[in-house]
């Protein structure tokens, strides 16, 4: 999963969002900084990212790619997923994708200053090319690969990556849906089970 799933499966709370944004740039000891909803929020992602990387739908979906992408064929699949849930929004949301996007914008960028470094080197982009809003299109999906490619060690392979979606993408849209329920009952579990614990402490 990336940007748009994660935050669509943080809820409503801003420091669960934020920490699920986050959380990737954390590292070993790092979490121990983080508390309260924010530290559930990085606990969360993690939960999630587990559960895609393990799942056999996800599974399927991604083989596709490997042939081209190989090791990065589950960055690749993340950010088709994406694609597909900003494709399907009204079936997960009943407000608009632009509006919760501007409202996700606005919650990262309200706590710029407590952001680690390394989310402020890349949220800016993230805003000003409405990246949640354009995963919608598939030219959108393909900016942000060439975003990567360029800034990181993922190849750019869009041609052919625009021809598996072509030839497969009905099968792409149903793994999609079938996974994504899946993982909203997932995280549903995560967040009871957090909960029971905590009141332990």
């Amino acid at each position: 999963m990336n940007y748009l799933a994660h935050l669509y499966l943080s809820g409503k709370s801003k420091d669960v969002m934020v920490g699920n944004f986050i959380a990737d740039v954390i590292k070993g000891r790092q979490i121990e900084q983080y508390s309260g909803e924010v530290l559930y929020g990085i606990r969360l992602h993690r939960v999630i990212d587990q559960f895609i990387d393990t799942h056999p739908i996800a599974a399927k979906s991604r083989a596709r790619f490997y042939p081209v992408y190989h090791h990065y064929s589950g960055v690749v699949n993340d950010m088709v997923y994406d694609h597909l849930l900003a494709q399907n929004w009204n079936h997960y949301s009943d407000e608009p994708l632009w509006k919760y996007s501007i409202y996700c914008y606005a919650v990262l960028l309200s706590r710029w200053f407590s952001l680690p470094v390394a989310v402020r080197s890349f949220l800016p982009n993230v805003v000003l090319n409405r990246r949640l809003t354009e995963y919608a299109k598939i030219s959108g999906l393909m900016d942000s690969l060439k975003v990567m490619s360029r800034s990181t060690s993922l190849p750019d392979h869009s041609e052919e990556l625009e021809k598996i979606l072509s030839l497969h993408y009905d099968e792409f849209k149903s793994e999609f849906r079938a996974f994504f329920g899946e993982m909203i009952a997932e995280v549903e579990r995560f967040k009871a089970s957090y909960q029971e614990s905590s009141k332990d402490l």
